[in-house]
């Protein structure tokens, strides 16, 4: 049982799914900088007839123990083991933002390791700017207000605005900026073309962190990709712009998962 084994490995998650369904493919959820497995609760939960879903806190993030990582290669490691240990057969992966630079990495450390690959704002450097590094540690609360400010289209519910910086705040000054800081020294540019996974690229039409331009970088370089822009989403596409979003991923599997019929299900 998946969410036996998770829990044995003491590693927070939210599933969709209460039984495991074998005649379903595996989607796993990795959630980007400062974040937590609660921002993927639509894809979780309406996508449950789709896949078994399992969006996971990383180390130091939501209910898994630890203090956070300083390298994303240390978090793609960590995501590795947690396949191997837990996952008998490949599952998809999908990545947001640092999420998606840990899905680059372990992807490219083992071709065998996924069936297939999503990656929703993100791209194949995601540098930081010196000002949000140094006010992370500097004046934490007020550069977490303002990162999260960019972080959804200027239309978005301001409940949801304030749900990200509470989500933020969280995980600590501490975490957050190891974060941030590994994103800052990640750069897969040389390297992300070897990538040989079948591979969806998301991105919201308005993301001001990780701009549409990084996302056609990636489809650019990643030969076995597609690339789909929402429209009316910022960086938090999967929670803006849910709906669209959850139909490019279910088509993707569709198309890819080639035991399923049209309708998502086994034959």
């Amino acid at each position: 049982m998946i969410a036996g084994k998770l829990r044995e490995l003491k590693i927070g998650f939210e599933a969709g799914l209460v039984k495991f369904r074998n005649d379903l493919p595996s989607l796993i959820m990795i959630h980007g900088a400062g974040g937590s497995s609660i921002v993927w609760k639509a894809q979780t939960y309406l996508l449950k007839s789709r896949c078994n879903t399992f969006a996971l806190d990383l180390p130091g993030h939501g209910k898994t123990a630890g203090s956070g990582h300083t390298e994303i290669s240390e978090y793609a490691q960590w995501l590795t083991d947690i396949l191997a240990d837990v996952f008998d057969e490949q599952p998809y992966l999908m990545g947001h933002s640092m999420g998606g630079a840990i899905v680059q990495t372990a992807a490219l450390s083992n071709h065998e390791l996924a069936k297939g690959i999503i990656l929703v704002g993100t791209g194949p450097r995601l540098q930081v700017a010196p000002m949000f590094l140094d006010g992370l540690k500097n004046d934490f609360e007020k550069v977490v207000e303002t990162l999260i400010g960019y972080a959804y289209a200027p239309d978005a519910e301001e409940s949801l605005v304030r749900e990200g910086i509470k989500l933020m705040k969280k995980a600590g000054a501490k975490v957050v900026h190891g974060d941030f800081s590994a994103c800052n020294r990640f750069d897969l540019r040389t390297e992300v073309d070897q990538i040989d996974t079948p591979c969806l690229i998301l991105c919201g039409e308005q993301d001001k962190l990780t701009p549409p331009a990084l996302s056609i970088k990636l489809n650019q370089l990643i030969k076995n990709s597609t690339l789909k822009v929402l429209p009316s989403a910022g960086h938090m596409v999967m929670i803006e712009n849910y709906r669209m979003l959850n139909e490019y991923v279910s088509e993707f599997l569709s198309t890819t998962d080639f035991s399923l019929n049209k309708t998502g299900f086994k034959q």
